[in-house]
């Protein structure tokens, strides 16, 4: 089997790589094996991949609960590829009508965007990239042909970042749409990731969440949904590990639409995937204030 490229830095999107803390422009080492800020941090760059990954720390509660959500999923990714039984032609045809009536126009920044399957309802020339925590997503690639069948781009080298979506690598103003999917709620601080989609955001430009909300469209949770709950809670306590909970937060419909308006956006369009899954399409409003002032 030949040696597939899965990531690639276009031109476009070198232009637009700062550091994701000072927002400053960064400079490659000759050797071409780290990057350089204009204020003495270094960041690594493995396998091609420009890694401006911050967050590794486990001092408070939250940071812990983080970590280890992110440390068990990678752990455990392998294992749920070597068990996959997903329909991906389902699931592709289930996702299609999403992008349907909310159609992704423009360039895309997906954050969260694992290997990007996004990619499927964009049009190939579309300027796209995706930034992960997840810097070896692409390794499991090549042992899936049931996936890359139905995603048979997933072999075509693609724009990746490997970063914190609490931190962006990139100018302000740079993309049309922020895509984040099935990840809003395993954010260490999900207010800050707003405001990072806010920044990098051109005026007008659009943000694109998907997730599952508690209680779904009535926002009240069933006995069913309350007892799992309380079992998740309890299992851990009975040395039970394997159902832990590494959500950040359960957000029902209304806290959802209440975070992202608070923090600049206006709701646009709802689309309910499920009963309890929603995609909400909100628009940058331009001139964000502090709320209450």
């Amino acid at each position: 089997m030949k040696n597939i490229k899965y990531t690639k830095i276009d031109d476009w999107v070198r232009e637009i790589i700062v550091d994701p803390l000072a927002k400053e422009q960064i400079k490659i080492s000759e050797d071409g094996k780290f990057i350089h800020s204009t204020y003495g941090r270094i960041y690594p760059i493995v396998n091609n991949i420009y890694d401006f990954r911050l967050l590794n720390n486990t001092t408070t509660d939250d940071q812990k609960v983080w970590k280890d959500g992110q440390d068990e999923y990678e752990l455990f990714t392998p294992k749920l590829i070597e068990e996959d039984n997903t329909n991906y032609d389902e699931e592709i045809n289930e996702n299609r009508k999403v992008y349907e009536q909310i159609p992704i126009i423009g360039s895309c920044l997906d954050v969260g965007g694992n290997n990007g399957t996004l990619r499927a309802f964009l049009d190939e020339k579309q300027k796209y990239v995706i930034c992960d925590p997840y810097i070896n997503v692409f390794n499991g690639i090549k042992s899936r042909p049931k996936l890359v069948e139905s995603y048979p781009f997933l072999n075509d080298a693609v724009n990746f970042v490997s970063c914190d979506a609490e931190f962006l690598p990139f100018k302000s103003c740079s993309f049309d749409n922020v895509h984040m999917r099935s990840c809003i709620d395993h954010f260490l601080n999900p207010e800050q990731a707003l405001n990072e989609a806010y920044r990098v955001l051109k005026d007008e430009g659009s943000l694109i969440i998907g997730l599952f909300v508690h209680g779904g469209k009535t926002g009240k949770e069933t006995l069913i949904e309350h007892a799992k709950d309380i079992i998740r809670f309890v299992l851990p306590y009975m040395g039970v590990h394997k159902y832990t909970d590494h959500h950040i937060w359960h957000p029902t419909y209304d806290s959802l639409v209440n975070l992202i308006t608070d923090n600049g956006f206006e709701v646009k369009k709802v689309y309910w995937q499920t009963d309890d899954i929603c995609y909400i399409q909100s628009v940058k409003r331009i001139e964000l204030k502090r709320k209450g002032n």
